[in-house]
């Protein structure tokens, strides 16, 4: 049978483990392997809401059945699809009015069969319910709570701490808060100058860590300070006593630009910006030192040093940098023995991971084995005996464990299986990796500068300044000239080239 794969996540969901794009993906292309069947295509809808139909591949998916391109629809879990019923008997009726059946491949839910489409509508009523339930719950213990002027939930803001549901005053905190807004209103300094001099000064924030302008800027924006609760475009007086004067509150809302603060985008016309990086952590970004400089050239600066000042890494000249990159990487092109001795170091760390490899794909194999045998003796038995009811549900539902355990365990096993092909079957060659970035660096001054930047984006993983102004390049290879194994990349090049600014 030939499938298409749906997989989905909210942004809310993204860090749970069990919903990740990538498990989910795995668990049903490893399911649809079992059977013997093929998918056509997987369908990806990342950071997208079950509460709506409208979603990008849902779409796609949805036109593409139209066209019969696929038998069947395989999920994760239901709710994967929709969390509303209606949503989900209409996808579903879609689906199966073009020849296509959905299945659920940890639910045991199979729409091609009269039995499947009953166990469907059950867990569709299920998924609606619980989140219709939570909702419910949510919102009424929110604004139960907002009645009651008490904090409706979450973290305690910056010069308060919460006891029984009530903002409770921090006083150290709160001195910091009232410097934050004189500063602002008497010193006339921005947020950016506030938060430098809350760092220079060993003021740390609530996690301790240094101030950053946006958190700056979202206390001088909270209204919290004032003794007032904002939530859900509610506003009530709270039963906390406040740190700011409302007046004080106003004055700084009249005079700081409220627009919402966006982050640098990654795409930039500087060839590096995205992926070059001072020795202390932070991104580099460009900088002209300077009106006169503006004029002839541009740098590439830490932007601690720009925004805190609290980085020594001097100022580094963009073109002469661009130049010692690109040479590098010609002189790398050109020395097979050092592309081979870095394959050959690979290699030797492939053969001392195989060991444990195959005592994991061993463990994973036994395990699978008894659990196979008990599943098959609980189905022989369910089969020869009148059991009663109850009995029946029992068995059903260790049944049912044993086959999550299983899809569990098999997943794993192919995990490891997969690692250890890439692991014994290593495709790297010293001419393959010297062809390739023999090809970027002599087509590189034919490419126009957005053309540049991503030719560098596939061969560079990251590139590191340090205070002596050594520049470390991490080259890392594009996934399919790697062949089954991706490195980490060839270690760190020393460019002599690069020569800091003024």
């Amino acid at each position: 049978m030939k499938c298409a794969v749906y997989i989905r996540v909210s942004t809310e969901e993204q860090a749970k483990e069990g919903y990740s794009l990538a498990a989910q993906t795995d668990k049903i292309v490893e399911y649809i392997k079992g059977k013997g069947w093929t998918y056509s295509q997987i369908y990806n809808d990342d950071g997208y809401s079950a509460a709506s139909r409208r979603r990008p591949a849902l779409e796609k998916m949805l036109a593409d059945a139209a066209t019969r391109q696929f038998e069947a629809v395989l999920v994760y879990r239901i709710d994967r699809l929709s969390r509303n019923l209606k949503d989900l008997i209409e996808i579903v009726e879609e689906l199966a009015k073009n020849g296509a059946g959905f299945k659920s491949i940890t639910e045991l839910i199979d729409t091609t069969t009269p039995e499947g489409r009953l166990m469907f509508h059950q867990f569709g009523s299920f998924a609606q319910y619980e989140r219709e339930l939570i909702i419910q719950r949510t919102t009424m213990g929110i604004h139960k709570r907002l009645k009651s002027g008490l904090w409706p939930g979450g973290y305690a803001p910056f010069g308060y701490k919460l006891v029984d549901s009530k903002l409770q005053i921090v006083e150290k905190e709160a001195k910091i808060v009232r410097l934050i807004f004189d500063l602002y209103l008497q010193k006339k300094y921005g947020v950016v100058n506030i938060a430098r001099y809350l760092n220079t000064e060993g003021i740390k924030s609530k996690t301790g860590k240094k101030w950053k302008f946006t958190v700056v800027h979202h206390v001088l924006t909270n209204p919290t300070y004032t003794g007032i609760i904002a939530r859900g475009g509610e506003r009530v007086t709270g039963a906390h006593k406040p740190i700011i004067k409302e007046e004080s509150f106003e004055q700084v809302k009249e005079a700081l630009p409220l627009r919402k603060l966006k982050p640098r985008v990654f795409v930039s016309p500087n060839l590096f910006t995205g992926f070059i990086f001072c020795g202390c952590g932070a991104p580099m970004h460009m900088s002209y030192p300077g009106s006169d400089c503006k004029k002839k050239y541009k740098y590439y600066a830490c932007s601690r040093r720009l925004d805190y000042k609290d980085c020594a890494l001097r100022y580094i000249r963009a073109d002469i940098l661009e130049v010692s990159v690109i040479n590098e990487l010609k002189k790398l092109s050109e020395d097979r023995p050092k592309i081979q001795a870095i394959i050959n170091n690979l290699k030797k760390e492939n053969r001392k991971a195989l060991p444990s490899l195959k005592t994991d794909q061993q463990k994973f194999i036994r395990k699978i084995a008894s659990l196979t045998k008990e599943k098959v003796g609980l189905l022989k038995w369910m089969s020869q005996k009148a059991a009663k009811p109850y009995t029946l549900n029992v068995l059903n539902e260790r049944f049912e464990k044993i086959e999550l355990e299983l899809n569990d365990l098999t997943h794993s096993r192919w995990q490891v299986e997969e690692e250890l092909k890439k692991r014994l079957h290593f495709g790297l060659s010293s001419e393959k990796v010297s062809l390739y970035l023999k090809n970027i660096v002599n087509t590189f001054a034919d490419f126009d500068r957005q053309e540049k930047k991503r030719a560098l984006l596939e061969v560079i993983q990251k590139i590191k300044v340090n205070l002596s102004n050594e520049v470390h390049l991490s080259v890392n290879l594009p996934q399919n000239f790697l062949l089954p194994y991706r490195a980490s990349g060839f270690g760190e090049i020393l460019l002599n080239g690069a020569e800091g600014g003024s």
